[in-house]
């Protein structure tokens, strides 16, 4: 009886020993539901873009926007900062730490050429605004040239649509393209967990691991039978 008793206790010192089951493994929609996160999170970054819109359509006050704005990007780091491992939130990072510079160097509007307005919209709308101006609805500020400061961070783009065309600075270049690669990485790992087979065992491991643990002495396999 005292062997059986002792083969038990080295067997449950084993199983005490035996290293813990991580809990991805125990949960075969682990990876699922980290994308669900960071989906969430982008939601939230999304809301701060709103926010955003809102703010340049309807507000009544230069001062609100130039005060909306910035915070409004710097909380989009703030709200993707849980998925930093993936590479495409660092690019994007990169694109929207541009466009904060730009506007802090320009109180909080991003800076804008009369040349490039004319080439989105035309003289005809170029002419109305005033250098040194906030452009009422958008989120610029007209800048003399040879004036202004990070003016190539600022609105230089112009992206062609139709007659006109909209403008954008190359912060949101990068912020696109970090988008995509996002965008990317997040339908790879998608494409890895519904071609990977489930391991169903893995709980069933974790209940085997208990039972060991908590098996009296005497149990199956465990004492031998007195003569």
């Amino acid at each position: 009886m005292r062997r059986g008793h002792f083969a038990a206790r080295r067997r449950t010192s084993r199983a005490s020993l035996a290293p813990p089951i991580p809990e991805s493994e125990t949960r075969p929609g682990g990876a699922i539901e980290g994308d669900r996160k960071l989906f969430i999170s982008a939601a939230l970054a999304l809301g701060l873009v709103a926010i955003q819109v809102v703010t340049i359509t309807f507000a009544p006050w230069e001062l609100v926007v130039r005060a909306v704005l910035p915070l409004t990007i710097a909380g989009v780091p703030l709200a993707l900062w849980p998925h930093r491992r993936h590479l495409g939130i660092w690019v994007m990072f990169v694109g929207l730490g541009a466009n904060i510079l730009a506007m802090v160097a320009n109180g909080g509007l991003m800076p804008i050429e009369r040349a490039t307005i004319v080439q989105a919209a035309g003289e005809e709308k170029a002419a109305r605004y005033d250098a040194g101006s906030w452009i009422a609805h958008s989120k610029d500020v007209l800048v003399k040239p040879g004036q202004g400061v990070l003016v190539p961070l600022g609105d230089s783009l112009v992206v062609p649509i139709g007659s006109n065309g909209f403008v954008a600075s190359p912060g949101d270049a990068v912020v696109a393209a970090g988008l995509l690669l996002l965008l990317g990485e997040a339908a790879y790992g998608w494409l890895l967990v519904t071609r990977r087979p489930v391991d169903t065992s893995a709980a069933e491991r974790v209940l085997a691991l208990r039972i060991r643990r908590v098996r009296p002495p005497g149990a199956q396999g465990g004492a031998s039978t007195p003569q």
